[in-house]
């Protein structure tokens, strides 16, 4: 019977054995299986935030280029906004004192991209200068094809009370013919 119980406790550590073997080598297992499992799920994340950050690197440069587009296109004239162009034309008398006047505007059909315009500017000779200084550095891109700069000559005042001559300011005229370049 010893013997018999021998084998039996033999053959139950065996069982045992191959139970824990069987164990061991199934959780090895779910445990590859798992790292496996994570491995795929962070490599997916990984490819999920580079996507995200290509996103928003070209959210960024599709600002970045609008706001280039904006920039360059603020240097020509829009066709359709020429009266704008206009405004800001006469606007600048203000800060110089003269009066500007815009007496012509052709676009050209042979050159769809460039706006000519013919100026007046009437005041002393600093406002006038001043005047040809801002036109010279507006923010377009302008070429300057005529500056034609005369003094107006005006006969002395005479005051009838008391029979003097009052001298009086001296008057610039300046013509200018420019050509800005527009966009459609």
């Amino acid at each position: 019977m010893k013997k018999n119980n021998t084998i039996l406790m033999f053959i139950s550590s065996l069982l045992i054995v191959f139970a824990v073997i069987f164990l061991f080598l199934f959780i090895l297992n779910v445990i590859k299986n798992k790292n496996k499992h994570a491995s795929v799920t962070f490599s997916a994340l990984q490819n999920k935030i580079k996507e995200k950050e290509k996103i928003i690197g070209s959210k960024e440069k599709i600002i970045e280029i609008q706001a280039l587009n904006d920039s360059i296109a603020s240097h020509f004239v829009n066709t359709n906004e020429i009266d704008k162009f206009v405004g800001y034309l006469e606007n600048m008398s203000t800060f110089t004192g003269s009066e500007l006047v815009v007496n012509g505007i052709e676009i050209p059909p042979k050159m769809g991209d460039i706006i000519s315009f013919k100026i007046s500017v009437l005041g002393d000779f600093n406002e006038v200068m001043k005047t040809l200084n801002l036109l010279e550095n507006i923010p377009y891109q302008i070429t300057i094809t005529q500056i034609y700069l005369n003094k107006k000559i005006n006969s002395p005042i005479q005051s009838d009370t008391t029979k003097k001559i009052e001298p009086e300011i001296s008057k610039w005229q300046m013509d200018i013919s420019f050509n800005v370049l527009s966009i459609k």
